[in-house]
């Protein structure tokens, strides 16, 4: 149904999209609005479609040119020259290992949406072995979910202008206005990185990795006036929070100072409480699950304490989720290895896979009553 306030939204809208045509319509010249009105009635005419390219005069636009410049996807560009001269690396970015990232940073995608079509499909049960209030929970656990996912994205775009390899940075920000050569080539995409395109993509990245784990927590303890400041400031401190100050964290490295980790310092903050809040989340949610079906048909995990097994498989989805993309900011994009980046995303996948049994793991076993352990009894008063 189209109420009044859309329909006021879509009048603005369009009076948005015409008002720069329109008011030079009416301040240009005679001869101007002459000249438009005459190619509007050419353009009207039933032709054969027209296709302007238009080229600046020192040819920088060049919309077709892409990178690596090949047909396929699979096809990838030679070893960056920052890889090659400034690191030494022997056969750096090999084409098949730079095709397994890809291929391991998009099965995160479908492995989310199939983590939320599970919720979405037994949401009544996990609600009611849960103990949350109603479904709608387990609807803002999913969408927390699915925010992370979509949080990936952002480092996915940074990684295909990459070409997907990871090596030394500029930030061609601080080009000064009459470059030399060798600056000039320090920004190029075949030889460098890009590092405010990585700043950028990591603070939307983690943008949403904070959103999403607030949203997981908001479903576990409920709609409380404490989880809607979480929600409401992580938004906010994320969106217009201060950008400066910034992490001046480091990694030494060959004698190099490589710089890691490049968030605002308010993010980080808002990133870090929403870490600690979503691991006591997964204890209240998981651990009932877990301690009643100990040691969950793996007789090795027998001679593991209950209560230190069922909280340690509450909390090792998200702690291998948080490893993995820290393992991929500090170590693989600091000495710049593929492999390590491999290893980093693939630890990162195992959470998600584990996520997944973890509610796999509520829904068999079903309401159990097993109550928290002692150290996190005041968890499930949050």
């Amino acid at each position: 149904m189209i109420t009044p306030a859309v329909m006021m939204l879509a009048a603005v809208g369009f009076v948005l999209l015409v008002h720069r045509d329109v008011a030079e319509g009416f301040s240009a010249p005679p001869t101007r609005v002459l000249e438009h009105h005459r190619l509007s009635l050419a353009l009207a005419q039933p032709r054969l479609p027209l296709i302007v390219h238009v080229q600046n005069e020192d040819g920088m636009d060049a919309p077709y040119t892409i990178y690596p410049n090949s047909r396929w996807g699979f096809e990838r560009a030679a070893p960056k020259a920052s890889l090659t001269t400034e690191l030494h690396q022997n056969n750096p970015a090999p084409a098949w290992l730079l095709n397994i990232i890809e291929l391991a940073h998009w099965v995160s995608f479908p492995l989310g949406f199939q983590i939320a079509g599970y919720l979405f499909s037994n949401a009544s049960a996990i609600a009611k072995v849960g103990n949350l209030e109603s479904t709608f929970q387990v609807f803002l656990i999913m969408l927390g979910i699915l925010n992370q996912v979509f949080g990936g994205g952002m480092a996915v775009l940074m990684h295909v202008y990459e070409g997907w390899m990871i090596s030394p940075f500029k930030n061609l920000i601080v080009l000064p206005s009459h470059p030399t050569a060798e600056k000039i080539d320090a920004i190029r995409i075949k030889n460098f990185n890009n590092a405010w395109l990585r700043a950028a993509a990591y603070q939307m990245l983690m943008t949403f990795q904070s959103l999403g784990l607030a949203l997981f927590s908001m479903g576990v303890f409920g709609i409380k006036p404490w989880t809607q400041i979480l929600v409401a400031g992580t938004i906010s401190i994320s969106l217009i929070g201060p950008k400066e100050p910034r992490l001046h964290l480091s990694r030494k490295i060959d004698g190099y100072e490589r710089p890691v980790l490049p968030l605002s310092l308010s993010l980080t903050v808002v990133l870090v409480i929403n870490v600690i809040v979503q691991l006591l989340a997964c204890i209240k949610l998981f651990y009932p699950a877990f301690s009643s079906g100990w040691p969950m048909g793996l007789p090795f995990l027998s001679h593991v304490p209950v209560e230190l097994g069922a909280l340690l498989a509450s909390i090792l989805p998200s702690t291998l989720q948080g490893a993995g993309g820290g393992i991929e900011g500090y170590f693989a994009e600091s000495s710049f290895k593929q492999w390590q980046h491999l290893g980093a995303f693939l630890i990162l996948l195992a959470g998600f896979i584990l996520l997944r049994n973890a509610f796999v793991q509520m829904v068999m076993v079903g309401p159990s009553g097993s109550s928290l352990p002692a150290l996190f009894g005041w968890v499930s008063q949050l």
